[in-house]
């Protein structure tokens, strides 16, 4: 992983995957919370909070990379998490089959990966 970076889950894969990375208990909307707290106090998303489709929107879910930037939080990235809060918090995952769980694990992880590999470049 790029130093500086850390990646907050709620995917056992990701966790699996990325050992240094950080657990959040939870839901998807647990995960952007906990991201939002970071960049309220500077840190910078390096992943979309909303990465991928609609339908991912119920996936239960959610991996974001942030990087420790500073002390002066960007109105840009704050805006960005907040909406990403508000739209998951209005998300209703139970209605989720419990077989669809480890595919939306293994997209979450995808597009992590790919994500990372982006950012080492």
């Amino acid at each position: 992983m790029k130093a500086g970076v850390t990646i907050l889950t709620n995917n056992p894969r990701v966790r699996e995957a990325f050992p240094d990375s950080e657990w959040v208990e939870g839901t998807p909307a647990d995960v952007a919370r906990k991201a939002r707290d970071k960049v309220h106090v500077g840190w910078r998303l390096k992943t979309h909070p909303l990465a991928g489709s609609i339908r991912l929107l119920r996936s239960p879910y959610r991996s974001l990379a942030l990087e420790e930037a500073g002390t002066v939080p960007d109105g840009g990235q704050v805006s960005m998490i907040e909406e990403a809060v508000r739209r998951l918090e209005r998300q209703d995952l139970a209605d989720n089959c419990p077989e669809s769980a480890e595919d939306y694990g293994l997209i979450d992880l995808d597009l992590l990966c790919r994500a990372m590999k982006g950012l080492e470049n």
